[in-house]
């Protein structure tokens, strides 16, 4: 996700106001499938199906899109400096080694069977 930002910022420039937003624009929507969508729909992205991860429910029910939503903007509070010192407390002393956002959104990271 990180390069596709990296080119949207590289590319708008040279390509002008319109280059910039079209590519800002397929970023977002890449952001919101990739993060959001795959997560929501099948418990994993590309990433966690190959390290055989899947997020579910606590309850062992499969994660739904808003769980996904609420867990995946609660990264903004995991990435501030400060802040993620608490997360890898929480992850440190919750039993299921949550994060915030999953705390917030009922979700935990487990192995595949």
């Amino acid at each position: 996700m990180a390069l596709i930002w990296v080119v949207v910022i590289l590319a708008g420039t040279p390509l002008g106001d319109i280059g910039f937003l079209v590519l800002a624009f397929a970023g977002l929507v890449a952001t919101l499938v990739y993060g959001f969508l795959l997560e929501g729909l099948y418990g994993y992205t590309p990433g966690k199906y190959l390290l055989g991860l899947v997020v579910i429910k606590s309850d062992g029910s499969n994660c739904t899109i808003g769980a996904s939503v609420l867990r995946n903007l609660l990264w903004i509070v995991d990435a501030f400096p400060t802040l993620n010192l608490v997360a890898m407390v929480l992850i440190l002393l919750t039993d299921d080694n949550q994060r915030v956002g999953d705390l917030i959104a009922d979700t935990v990271v487990v192995k595949q069977q």
